[in-house]
């Protein structure tokens, strides 16, 4: 618990029963890790903690202005819209291409922008990928966009 395992090489490595709950994994390679019954992030506890649960999928919030990645130019930001792009899968990846949402606390912190109630139907849940270390902020393959939010949740 809380080790600082950036960048490390864990391939192959036997990480069973091990407390990752709170260990700092960016950039680290677990390919082909044993992490059979270890403590590590839960993508579903975190997205029924921060978003809402619909009959057709999650409500998520997005900034539409300002992205890490330059975003596509076939992306039209109008209600009904759905963007979409490839998705980075790798979730000790704190940042990564995908469309990028988060939680309306980590937007009030880290945005002024165009802030939009999103939907992310059902269907499209595999390609969420939620970093081991977010501090509120995730990716996806596909959303749609709608309707500006006016603070009023």
């Amino acid at each position: 618990s809380d080790a600082d395992l950036r960048r490390a090489n864990l391939i192959g490595a036997d990480l069973r029963r091990a407390n990752l709950s709170r260990a700092n994994l960016n950039g680290t390679d677990l390919s082909e890790a044993d992490l059979s019954e270890a403590i590590i992030f839960n993508a579903k506890t975190w997205l029924i903690e921060n978003f809402e649960k619909t009959e057709q999928g999650w409500i998520v919030f997005k900034d539409v202005k300002s992205t890490f990645f330059n975003k596509p130019k076939t992306w039209k930001i109008e209600q009904g819209e759905f963007l979409t792009e490839n998705v980075n899968p790798n979730p000790t990846n704190d940042c990564g291409c995908g469309v990028s949402f988060a939680t309306l606390d980590w937007l009030r912190k880290n945005s002024d922008r165009e802030i939009w109630r999103c939907l992310i139907y059902w269907e499209d849940c595999h390609g969420i990928v939620i970093p081991y270390n977010t501090d509120g902020k995730a990716r996806c393959e596909r959303l749609k966009l709608i309707e500006p939010y006016t603070g009023k949740e």
